[in-house]
């Protein structure tokens, strides 16, 4: 029986440490994921002086496609 207990002990032990390490790894990948975006560059800025109901066409468009959540 104590050898039955030792071995449920340590298969408890290394499931436990699998968790831990899937865990960290997990939040070592997500902060690589985060890094790397955080360094992208926006790939076009638009800059909106007027309303967009008195805009052209062209300028309609580039407003509705801009990446910003708002136009500067």
């Amino acid at each position: 029986m104590n050898r039955g207990m030792s071995l449920v002990a340590l298969g408890v032990a290394v499931g436990v440490n699998a968790a831990g390490l899937m865990a960290v790894n997990s939040a070592m990948v997500d902060a690589a994921e985060r890094e790397l975006l955080s360094q992208q560059q926006p790939v076009n800025v638009v800059v909106i002086t007027a309303k967009r109901q008195d805009l052209q066409v062209s300028q309609t468009v580039a407003s509705q496609n801009c990446a910003a959540p708002k136009p500067l």
